[in-house]
């Protein structure tokens, strides 16, 4: 068992909700990262063998008897979002769209489990242009809200989101995210708002608009007890009502605290903080509610 340290990501559009968990002063949290490996962030393993490493380096030693060997970094990230604020219109690329236009091995698909519900009841989802020539022109006239779609969003929703999917989250709402390793976000638009140095944040027009598939649009589900959704790169699994959580199989997995408080060891584990667990290996998760992550072997 290893405990990583949650990393703090502020943005224009984060919040404080996740202010008392995260270690810090910072009151415009967008993501409390739980579990990341990119160039720019990697969590410090903080509990365990590998204490003082960071999540790179345990993956780099242990990825080959995971059969994850054709990973340059550990191939999903996982986080607590916060929206005060709407979140940019934006697109994904998919596997094709990444190869292409970054040169990546693939795109981005993600899923969001909903902690708290929107003020709206809903968030951006699809989009009702015709074509992406249709989508341009929209753009080009100023009328993009005529094109964005939506879904209902409630407490307790799993979505998934594949690469071409049109979306954000909206104000209100504070989810579990897992996501595919592929930086790559593009922006249809940011409601003109402007960072604390007064710039407005760029958008990636042409790019959002090569990867947009307008006939692309999400469904929502439950998680039934006990039982993991599958998707091509992850699985995911809600753990609560219960007192042990034992991680079957031969693939390790991260437990992250959704709801609740722990302490091992002197260590307090709280919303947003990810414990890795080997193959085999027990939580007690009494009186908590987790979400259980593992990658799939390539």
């Amino acid at each position: 068992m290893q405990i990583l340290k949650p990393i703090v990501h502020e943005t224009i559009w984060g919040g404080a909700k996740l202010t008392p968990y995260s270690g810090s002063n910072c009151h415009k949290i967008g993501h409390l990262y739980s579990a990341i490996d990119t160039e720019e962030f990697k969590n410090e393993i903080i509990y365990g063998p590998d204490k003082g490493k960071n999540i790179h380096d345990w993956f780099m030693e242990n990825r080959d008897k995971y059969g994850l060997s054709k990973y340059p970094e550990l191939p999903i990230l996982m986080a607590l979002v916060e929206a005060d604020d709407d979140l940019s219109i934006q697109v994904h690329p998919d596997d094709k769209k990444a190869q292409e236009l970054e040169n990546k091995p693939f795109g981005k698909n993600e899923s969001f489990y909903t902690l708290e519900a929107p003020k709206s009841g809903k968030m951006y989802n699809g989009c009702k242009a015709k074509s992406v020539d249709d989508m341009k022109q929209k753009i080009k006239d100023g009328k993009i809200a005529e094109t964005l779609d939506s879904m209902p969003c409630e407490e307790g929703d799993y979505v998934y989101i594949v690469g071409g999917t049109l979306h954000a989250a909206t104000a209100g709402s504070l989810h579990f995210e897992i996501e595919e390793n592929c930086e790559k976000t593009y922006r249809f638009y940011d409601y003109d708002r402007v960072d604390k140095d007064g710039k407005k944040r760029p958008l990636q027009l042409e790019k959002a608009l090569a990867c947009l598939d307008v006939n692309k649009k999400s469904t929502s589900r439950k998680y039934k007890d006990g039982e993991p959704i599958e998707e091509r790169m992850y699985s995911t699994q809600l753990v609560k009502g219960v007192d042990t959580f034992e991680n079957k199989g031969d693939m390790f997995a991260f437990a992250v605290m959704l709801r609740g408080e722990k302490e091992i060891d002197g260590i307090k584990i709280l919303p947003g903080t990810a414990i890795l667990l080997e193959p085999n290996e027990k939580l007690d998760v009494s009186g908590c509610e987790f979400m259980i992550a593992k990658p799939k072997r390539a």
